[in-house]
């Protein structure tokens, strides 16, 4: 018997995949320029380290409020939205004129960091819960976006400038923005969505959210720490150029997100498997 739901499952998948990219993209454009700032606006190691966590800041801190929107709203809306909010960052930082100005413009870029939380609720939602780990692990390649920053963007920029990496970004943002608001769907449910206030308090009380939030801060928070500070550190103390220190740095995002499908289905099959 044919399965009606798969076409429609893959489809919602691949759509999330790429916004996710994209978002992370328009995430790491800091990070893979880190180095050109700090000429440009003659800035100190310390100002060189706040301008690249300033979109990581906002990106954590602004998940939970995404992913409750999600879950209120849908995530056909709230990315399609997301996407087109963060392109206005991404443009704006043609006209930074002062490090305090492209500081701000980082940290407002960093919504695009949310999208995660935003992708995660919409795959699920279009997922059997036996095949959940593995859509989400695809939906996770979705990292490879800032993969493509940090190598892609220096190298670009080495032909035209940084301006127009920062323009494409913007642009790409919006276009697909409007494509997946034509596409997506949200997934059909006959449960009424949660109140925020409802939201809120399972957050209150579900004391084991709280644990693997802190597992995820030092994992993943970690990887996110390392792979926005690796082309600095690589350019500061190894003296690369920076397309060899984006080309590595990506090297070492590329390899976690391409593991990211086989472990989450791993996870899956012990979960689903019975106890004995």
């Amino acid at each position: 018997m044919r399965n009606e739901s798969q076409p429609a499952f893959s489809q919602h998948v691949v759509l999330a995949t790429i916004s996710f990219a994209l978002c992370f993209a328009a995430w790491g454009l800091m990070s893979a320029f880190a180095t050109q700032f700090r000429k440009l606006f003659e800035l100190s190691a310390t100002q060189s380290a706040a301008l690249v966590a300033a979109p990581v800041l906002l990106g954590s801190l602004a998940r939970i409020p995404m992913g409750m929107l999600t879950d209120r709203l849908g995530g056909r809306l709230v990315f399609s939205v997301l996407m087109a909010v963060c392109a206005l960052p991404a443009f704006c930082a043609l006209w930074a004129a002062t490090f305090h100005q492209l500081l701000a413009i980082g940290f407002f870029l960093g919504f695009a960091g949310s999208s995660f939380a935003v992708g995660i609720g919409y795959v699920s939602r279009w997922t059997p819960a036996a095949k959940q780990g593995g859509a989400l692990g695809v939906y996770g390649l979705g990292n490879i976006g800032q993969s493509a920053a940090v190598f892609l963007g220096p190298v670009i920029a080495a032909s035209v400038g940084w301006q127009p990496v920062y323009r494409g970004t913007a642009a790409l943002l919006v276009i697909w923005s409007v494509i997946f608001a034509l596409l997506a769907r949200n997934a059909p449910t006959a449960k009424r969505p949660a109140t925020l206030k409802e939201m809120g308090v399972v957050l209150l009380r579900e004391k084991l959210a709280w644990v693997l939030a802190l597992f995820y801060f030092l994992t993943f928070g970690g990887f996110v720490a390392f792979a926005i500070y690796l082309p600095l550190l690589l350019r500061d103390q190894f003296g690369l150029s920076i397309a060899d220190a984006g080309f590595r740095a990506a090297g070492f995002v590329g390899l976690a997100t391409l593991l990211r499908p086989l472990s989450s289905a791993r996870a899956t099959c012990r979960t689903m498997m019975p106890r004995w």
